[in-house]
């Protein structure tokens, strides 16, 4: 287990790396890049880069969707939601999550809930009241960013379809979900090595 997480924690390193090269030389002004990915369609390698891309997401939304079946429907929203807007930095986000739950067990790193896993520990009351802080303060700058910007549609689209996740994903920290039965599923007893 412990090679997957240097592997996440390297990917999470390179794109915040790439992250604070967007910030320092291009800025989130245009609308997430979201009108970048658009623009670099017209390319047929880079298509083939986005396509590529977009379907390797969808394999990892797949098993996110498998892996928390049974649990809060928002939490598997916000989840896939980022992972599609957002990329890799979240699915290696999610890896180590699903890492630290497994305890060390990959049955429960791959298959979760279905192999009897139980919720995440709970996050401290300050940890809640600072995720619900920052679920407010990326809501203001959202409204902020959308009328800078003059409601104009791709960027408007980038910051709304961007953001939303983000806000999601803190207020559901801030609120965590109460008496979610978690239930074994259907236990697959494969030894996986």
């Amino acid at each position: 287990m412990t090679g997957v997480r240097v592997i996440a924690w390297i990917v999470i390193v390179i794109m915040g790396a790439n992250m604070a090269n967007v910030l320092l030389n291009s800025g989130l002004h245009h609308g997430v890049g979201f009108d970048t990915f658009l623009a670099g369609s017209g390319d047929p390698w880079q298509l083939f880069i986005n396509n590529d891309l977009v379907t390797g997401l969808l394999f990892m939304v797949c098993w996110i969707a498998l892996r928390e079946k049974g649990g809060r429907l928002l939490d598997i929203i916000a989840w896939i939601w980022m992972v599609m807007w957002w990329g890799n930095v979240v699915v290696a986000v999610y890896i180590l999550r699903a890492a630290g739950q497994s305890d060390g067990d990959w049955q429960r790193f791959f298959l979760g809930r279905r192999a009897g896993l139980v919720g995440a520990s709970s996050v401290p009351a300050a940890g809640r009241a600072f995720c619900g802080l920052a679920a407010f303060l990326v809501s203001v700058w959202l409204i902020w960013s959308v009328r800078a910007v003059g409601f104009a549609a791709i960027p408007t689209f980038g910051y709304v379809l961007g953001f939303l996740p983000i806000i999601l994903s803190f207020a559901l920290v801030a609120f965590p979900a109460r008496g979610i039965p978690v239930s074994g599923g259907s236990h697959v007893h494969a030894e996986i090595q």
